[in-house]
């Protein structure tokens, strides 16, 4: 069976001097991997990752990702129009939020009809010992509590803008009203990158970012004291 490869990768015949030395550069300088755009493994170039992530509407904005379509609640959780009927959405949490709170391992949700207001605690999510309360980002009524987070939260930090969404709500009122959307979202999400670096060099000494990039585990640097002002800072 024939190999998979980058569907990005293209190879072109060219003419050059050997007299000339020539210096040839790996595509993907981030990858140890040999021949990596002719294999299986072209899905972990950091170049294939961030193509892909644009096209699929996900965009990089300081090391977090943003799925741009979406419209977010200044607590760092957005909300989905359903393309069949815009007053039903889906709610989740985004990157920031997963990278603050760290690895969910647990999650308390509302049942379904239950009523919920926009900006009231709305449901928890769990990092071993600690919780975050959550708000909601609209003011409706749950649908429906995603299955699949349910059964493995950690769906929330490894896919938190399509498998990790939390729960479906039917909205009242105009819903998006106030919530962030493209360019708006982009700036905000800016914003409050720079803040969470200033809190960094402030208690910490240290940068929230590494060559460019948010830590992976940003929650994982901080002491419980740290977190808990943090958490309240951004998602509280």
């Amino acid at each position: 069976m024939k190999e998979r490869k980058c569907p990005f990768l293209e190879t072109t015949t060219v003419t050059y001097c050997k007299a000339y030395p020539v210096k040839m550069i790996r595509v993907d300088s981030m990858s140890n991997a040999k021949g990596i755009c002719n294999t299986t493994n072209f899905q972990e170039c950091s170049l294939y990752c961030e193509v892909g992530d644009t096209a699929k509407g996900v965009e990089n904005v300081r090391g977090f990702q943003l799925k741009t379509e979406y419209y977010y609640h200044p607590k760092h959780l957005w909300l989905a129009l359903s393309p069949e009927d815009e007053t039903e959405a889906r709610v989740g949490i985004d990157d920031f939020s997963a990278r603050l709170i760290g690895k969910v391992n647990r999650i308390s949700t509302p049942g379904a009809n239950m009523t919920v207001k926009e900006n009231s605690v709305c449901f928890l999510l769990h990092s071993g010992e600690r919780t975050v309360r959550m708000v909601a980002p609209a003011t409706g009524t749950i649908k429906a509590v995603n299955p699949k987070v349910a059964a493995d939260p950690s769906l929330l930090n490894t896919d938190p803008y399509n498998e990790g969404w939390v729960f479906s709500m039917r909205l009242k009122g105009d819903a998006v009203n106030g919530l962030y959307h493209e360019n708006v979202a982009r700036k905000w999400l800016e914003c409050d990158v720079e803040r969470l670096q200033k809190v960094f060099a402030s208690d910490l000494g240290m940068t929230s970012t590494d060559g460019g990039e948010a830590l992976a585990d940003i929650s994982g640097k901080l002491t419980e004291a740290q977190w808990g002002k943090i958490i309240s800072q951004f998602l509280g």
